[in-house]
């Protein structure tokens, strides 16, 4: 295990640097538990949702969704499945991908059209599986087009902070010019250090504002972050440059920001 995946031991289990987020939609969360204990035991974050709402999509930024798509008695019709078609509207809008667990009678039939564009795998099966399957999505995910990125306004911006530079619309970061390779939850924790007003950040608040109110974790995932976060901006928690400890409190950017 790479030296940045693995933080540190506590004697409950292993903390890890998350980097992939996955938002995991079903109206019966029995049925997806074990998928949910292995995506959180392989250093997913995982935001478990008893139904969907499109506007998490642009709030959580998840990098991939699944769906467990319960068949729906429909009478003089057989089956249909339950949200797909606004679930997949909303995924394509964003580019997600989606992965449909389906049950073998309808993976059978393919499922029902209005999933045209997902991909499919039948349920309950070996949760293995399923993770094999969504790591290869993820590998195979396109980078975000520089045109679609481009279009929104907050994109177009950079922020500079002593000699740090982040840049929005292609989601980097650079220190005295040169770039900075973060994960996504370090660049998100970065990021909302730098776009507050210098003022006490708690570590429930940053758990909320970086992984949201769905995240099954401690507020200890948080101090793990920031150490990570430091290591590779060169910065140290006794004589802080960017992000200082406040004891008992949270943490707070060492001075004020610059545009």
């Amino acid at each position: 295990m790479r030296e940045d995946q693995l933080i540190t031991d506590f004697t409950e289990g292993v903390l890890c640097s998350l980097t992939k987020r996955v938002m995991l939609v079903s109206p019966l969360p029995d049925r997806v538990r074990s998928l949910l204990v292995t995506l959180s035991g392989d250093c997913f974050d995982v935001f478990s949702l008893h139904e969907f709402t499109g506007s998490l999509l642009p709030a959580l930024q998840p990098e991939l969704l699944v769906y467990d798509a319960l068949p729906i008695a429909n009478p003089g019709s057989g089956h249909t499945l339950q949200g797909g078609a606004e679930l997949l509207q909303a995924a394509n809008a964003h580019g997600v991908p989606v992965l449909v667990l389906l049950d073998r009678e309808a993976y059978a039939g393919r499922g029902d059209a209005e999933l045209a564009g997902a991909e499919l795998l039948v349920w309950p099966s070996d949760p293995e599986e399923a993770l094999a399957r969504i790591n290869q999505m993820l590998e195979n995910r396109p980078s975000p087009s520089p045109v679609a990125a481009a279009a929104s306004p907050v994109s177009e911006d950079t922020r500079s902070f002593k000699d740090i530079r982040i840049d929005f619309r292609r989601m980097t970061v650079a220190r005295g010019g040169q770039r900075i390779d973060l994960t996504k939850t370090e660049y998100d924790l970065l990021l909302h250090f730098v776009t507050s007003d210098g003022s006490v950040l708690t570590r429930e608040s940053l758990l909320e504002a970086v992984w949201g109110l769905q995240f099954y974790g401690g507020s200890n995932v948080v101090d793990v972050h920031i150490k990570s976060l430091r290591k590779k901006l060169k910065d140290s928690a006794v004589t802080p440059r960017y992000i200082v400890t406040v004891r008992g409190a949270g943490y707070r950017l060492a001075d004020d920001l610059t545009r």
